[in-house]
């Protein structure tokens, strides 16, 4: 064999031996770090948010597809500033009376429709007279004796009864899970009491009138109360971090701002702003305030900062969280 086929056997023995270890050390890394199957469940990821009005008046169906009924309005934590329960209306089999359920009971399935999610809540399958011409998880919910102290909503709601629906329908109260105040029963109220209310400045002075909510998709948070008939500015919306607004006396809903900061202040467009994570930031500190979601992510174990309340991605995952 001459000089160069010697060469060239050398280098083929030599590029083999290089295949079969790369192949070698592929293999082991794909035992030890599977595969990551990318796919439509992890979209890309800002700030996920909606308006009150995209639930009220929109109907909640049961995984299996029937209507449980239609969502009526909310009830508002005040204390931790989050909807704690959805009031549903127009449910089968209760005479009329409306169905409080979790926050965390519903999911956004669609641009017009919610989804009951019985989360650990047992709801029994098994055959039943029922079940012949009604959904099971209808039936379930709404045809047991027992549950009836859950159908329609107290005047007066205290923090056993909320308690108790949370359980009830399988959901961990988030006062307990986030390690949040108490609710206090006279800071729980229904959203019709706020929504359209008129809003002061701490002088009096009108500052505005709710005409929304922002909604954190990720743990049914209270963001942004949205107000219109702002002083100065009759044909634009401005939004307000939630823990500006206060009660006096009187149940007066009061700002802590001033009238030449709210006048300055930025307007909200629901088109260009309702999921920019960038905008909710800069809004948060025009008012003075700690955006909570950088407060959450520094507090947070490292597992625990990429999930929301019902195993959702976190809305702020993959951006900058400036100005801290």
């Amino acid at each position: 064999m001459n000089k160069t086929k010697r060469v060239f056997v050398a280098i083929g023995s030599v590029f083999c031996l290089v295949l079969l270890g790369s192949s070698a050390f592929s293999q082991g890394l794909s035992e030890q770090y599977p595969p990551i199957t990318v796919g439509t469940a992890f979209e890309p990821m800002g700030w996920s948010s909606y308006e009150a009005s995209e639930l009220i008046g929109h109907r909640v169906t049961t995984p299996t597809g029937a209507i449980l009924g239609q969502i009526r309005s909310l009830v508002i934590d005040r204390t931790n500033g989050r909807i704690a329960l959805v009031i549903l209306s127009d449910v089968p089999n209760i005479g009329g009376e409306v169905l409080a359920i979790p926050t965390s009971s519903v999911t956004k399935v669609g641009p017009n429709t919610w989804r009951f999610n019985p989360g650990s809540m047992e709801i029994g399958l098994a055959a039943g007279a029922g079940y012949v011409i009604q959904d099971p998880y209808v039936y379930a919910l709404t045809y047991h004796p027992s549950y009836s102290e859950f159908y329609g909503l107290p005047s007066d709601i205290d923090i056993a009864w909320l308690t108790e629906i949370y359980q009830h329908y399988g959901q961990v109260p988030y006062w307990t899970e986030k390690g949040e105040q108490e609710p206090k029963a006279m800071e729980l109220c229904e959203s019709d009491r706020l929504m359209g209310a008129e809003v002061k400045l701490p002088g009096g002075d009108v500052a505005g009138r709710i005409n929304d909510f922002v909604i954190d998709s990720s743990d049914g948070r209270i963001a942004f109360l949205v107000l219109s008939d702002v002083p100065g500015r009759p044909t634009t919306l401005v939004a307000v971090p939630f823990g500006t607004l206060t009660t006096r006396s009187g149940d007066a809903f009061v700002l802590n701002t001033t009238q030449e900061h709210l006048a300055a202040a930025r307007s909200f467009d629901e088109s260009r702003d309702l999921n920019n994570s960038r905008w909710a930031g800069d809004v948060y500190r025009y008012f003075g305030q700690q955006p909570y979601w950088t407060e959450e992510m520094r507090m947070a174990p490292a597992s625990e900062k990429s999930e929301g309340m019902w195993g959702t991605p976190s809305p702020f995952e993959g951006y900058e969280m400036y100005g801290d």
